[in-house]
């Protein structure tokens, strides 16, 4: 027959021992300090919390910038527009074909882009591929060769 361990057992008695005279010591020491109508609870006041302030420092080039991209957003920079390609090739034809685009179509904003290893040559910011059709009709008078994107 197997025998107990007998230190486990004391622990545990000992442990058991302490947590019931601890319970008895709060609970003499409590019926002591009862209120005089012989209750047991301590009456709680509570306050309103005062109110909360947040204070914000913010860059005033922020207001810039956010009017700068609300401008950039209504003349197309950022959503899927349409343009026309004039040309692709060297700087200086591409100069010359800017120059002339800017002559013969003034309505129409032109630019310069490089992509490797060609500069490109694009005309407008069409909002509907109608738009850009219609002008394209207008622009194959001067520039044959010109079609239709979208820029990525």
């Amino acid at each position: 027959m197997r025998m107990l361990n007998i230190k486990p057992l004391i622990f545990s008695l000992s442990f058991y021992l302490i947590g019931i005279a601890s319970l008895v010591a709060q609970n003499s020491s409590n019926s002591s300090t009862s209120d005089l109508d012989g209750n047991n609870f301590i009456p709680i006041t509570f306050t309103e919390q005062p109110e909360a302030a947040v204070t914000i420092n913010q860059d005033p080039r922020i207001k810039i910038l956010l009017n700068l991209k609300s401008k950039m957003d209504k003349e197309g920079e950022f959503s899927d527009r349409y343009k026309i390609q004039l040309y692709y090739g060297n700087l200086n034809q591409a100069n010359e074909i800017m120059k002339s685009s800017k002559e013969t179509f003034p309505q129409w904003d032109s630019t310069i882009r490089w992509e490797t290893p060609n500069y490109k040559v694009w005309l407008g910011n069409y909002r509907t591929r109608l738009d850009a059709d219609r002008a394209l009709k207008e622009v194959h008078n001067k520039f044959p060769n010109a079609f239709i994107f979208k820029p990525e």
